[in-house]
């Protein structure tokens, strides 16, 4: 579920006397309360896998006893309601104490259905309830626990959109396991869906895993949702769900739930630019860094201005839309003259915030991503930021995160598109698949990796087909080899497909495929290209039509031929054409097996050619090198 930063929050205002109301006390370790245990707080970060950086934390309650032992004994005693009170008061009153993070980072707090639906808890949680700590309700999400099903949908559905009018936000936790999943979606509206843990676990290693993963993704991003995965322990698990598109994580991998809400290291969030960089390298047909859009920034060092002097200067400088705010090097925070307008705008605002810190005027949770981000996943990314910083200029920084500089959302919408256009003028028109172009640019980018492994993909007989069926359901056929290709490659870690033009496909895979997923493509292939024959024409295996050579015969059903080229068999130097040498001489081998089964194949080749001549030994005995379909 991905979270969106709120913005700084205005909502509380400060008394003419410039101090805030002091938080009220809470029961939190009264031993007049019920299952009188002392409860604590503590806080576990959700990342933004973009950034690096937290955009809120989970609260989380702690006692000298299990919390699944507390809440046993009180659903047994019917004081769950009197618990969870406790829990959420422990919590308002730490994130009171912390009103330099709860104005700039969310969060969420976990309520179960049943004491959302009872009415004691709309007394005891609201907006007013919350400004009594000084929190804005902005900065608060409310997580509706999987642990019991939700007994009013209705009702739960009155109340949240009660809530949300208050400013409050929404997340679905757990969501794959527990009760009801999807009729909680339909009554929370989520902001975010938290995908349980059971599902993120070894999500490298499960395909079907990954599958669910990203069509939860795209289901979250149709309905205006963010999904965040918990449960993150591994970093293949986070690699992989970079290339799933999931944006947001929870988990230990990135630190365990503190009194003290943690950051991210700066070990941790540089390998997650690494991943990041893996990960869009995965994808598309473009390339292009938003260095070539960043643009010069004014730069002030923390504790350098006040909010007066920044109000002159934007003042007496019409061009100037923003600045930013560096600790050092590293950017602070952003100042945009749209926002310091707003600011500066309340009935007190102005006396109060004219001579403070110019810090106080700055959105410390500006999007800040490396210089080596790609543009068209940032363009997507920055769409996903709350209504208030949507607009907002990007901030990039080096491999250092030292500040380079800014871009502004009107240059990377208009690059992007200009991008996705020149895409789809290279994508084949029937598949949609990036063409030839796309497909060299993949290989010759990772021709140097011993794990570069290239498969060519045709089908067999498809010329026959095409003139008994027609030219609609010869589409169909390529439509169908499509699919399949696409599932093998995205299957992988880092595969990538494109269609070459008619009937021939290619999958650049930068770690490899195994035999297994090989195998399974071939099976599918051959057990979904049955909808697309005839009753007859299946029953007794062929179908009868003109040959090449344009006589009649009785034709095999088509299949799929497939060959595996290993770039680390070709010595020294390689170069694409010298796959495509290899490639030949297998095909013709798959192509063979194909035929004398009846069934679709794959071969790959074991053997080692020297770059300078691998034409000539491919036309050699290819026997040894071969690996069967396992079929």
């Amino acid at each position: 579920m991905s979270a969106v930063a709120v913005p700084e929050s205005d909502s509380v205002e400060p008394t003419p006397s410039g101090v805030t109301p002091r938080a009220p006390r809470a029961l939190a370790g009264s031993s007049d309360a019920p299952n009188e245990a002392p409860i604590r707080a503590v806080f576990q970060p959700i990342v933004d896998l973009l950034t690096g950086l937290p955009i809120g934390y989970e609260a989380l309650s702690r006692s000298d006893r299990e919390p699944e032992q507390l809440f046993a004994e009180a659903r047994r005693d019917g004081t769950v309601w009197e618990l969870e009170q406790r829990c959420r008061r422990a919590t308002l009153e730490r994130v009171a104490e912390m009103r330099h993070l709860h104005e700039n980072r969310l969060f969420f707090l976990n309520v179960s259905p049943d004491v959302l639906e009872d009415p004691r808890f709309a007394e005891d949680f609201n907006a007013d309830h919350l400004r009594r700590y000084g929190i804005a309700p902005s900065s608060v999400v409310l997580e509706i626990t999987e642990k019991q099903s939700i007994s009013d949908h209705a009702r739960v559905e009155e109340l949240v959109r009660a809530y949300m009018s208050q400013g409050f936000q929404f997340a679905v936790d757990d969501f794959g396991s527990g009760h009801s999943s999807l009729l909680a979606l339909v009554a929370c509206a989520p902001r975010f869906i938290k995908l349980d843990g059971a599902v993120v676990r070894d999500v490298h290693l499960h395909s079907y895993r990954r599958h669910l993963v990203r069509a939860l993704n795209a289901f979250a991003a149709s309905v205006d949702s963010r999904l965040v995965a918990e449960g993150v322990e591994q970093w293949e698990e986070i690699e992989t769900l970079m290339r799933l598109g999931v944006r947001y994580a929870q988990g230990f991998l990135f630190a365990r739930p503190a009194a003290d809400p943690p950051e991210v290291s700066s070990q941790l969030a540089g390998h997650l630019r690494e991943a990041l960089s893996k990960a869009e390298g995965a994808f598309g047909d473009t390339d292009e860094h938003i260095e070539s859009l960043v643009e010069p920034v004014l730069a002030l060092t923390v504790g350098q201005a006040t909010v007066e002097e920044i109000h002159v200067m934007f003042r007496n400088r019409p061009a100037l839309d923003h600045l930013v705010l560096v600790d050092g090097r590293r950017p602070y925070g952003l100042v945009t003259r749209e926002d310091l307008s707003a600011r500066l705008a309340g009935r007190y605002a102005y006396a109060l915030r004219y001579n403070k810190p110019a810090e106080r005027a700055a959105k410390c949770h500006a999007l800040v991503v490396s210089s080596d981000a790609k543009i068209t996943t940032l363009a997507s990314h920055a769409m996903e930021r709350a209504p208030a910083d949507l607009y907002d200029p990007v901030l990039v920084v080096d491999s250092q995160g030292a500040l380079v500089g800014t871009v502004t959302i009107k240059s990377l919408i208009k690059r992007s598109i200009e991008l996705q256009v020149r895409t789809a003028q290279g994508a084949n028109p029937l598949t949609g698949l990036p063409g030839n172009r796309a497909i060299q640019r993949w290989i010759e980018a990772e021709i140097a990796s011993p794990t570069l492994t290239v498969v060519y993909a045709d089908l067999d007989r498809f010329k026959e087909y095409n003139d008994c069926y027609g030219f609609l359901m010869g589409d169909e056929m390529i439509r169908l080899a499509a699919r399949v290709l696409s599932r093998l490659a995205s299957g992988a870690l880092e595969g990538r497909l494109g269609h070459v033009g008619g009937d021939d496909f290619v999958a650049v895979f930068s770690n490899g495929v195994g035999a297994d997923a090989l195998a399974r493509a071939c099976a599918e292939f051959d057990d979904e290209k049955r909808s697309l024959f005839d009753a007859a024409d299946l029953e007794r295996r062929y179908l009868v039509a003109r040959n090449r050579r344009g006589d009649v015969e009785q034709v095999p059903l088509v299949t799929i031929s497939i060959a595996v080229i290993e770039a680390s068999k070709l010595s020294g130097p390689a170069h694409p054409a010298a796959l495509s040498h290899v490639a030949a001489s297998l095909k013709t081998l798959a192509k063979k097996k194909t035929a004398e089964k009846g069934q679709s194949a794959f071969v790959v080749e074991r053997r080692s050619y020297p770059a300078d001549d691998p034409a000539e030994q491919a036309s050699g005995s290819a026997r040894d090198g071969v690996s069967s379909d396992g079929k």
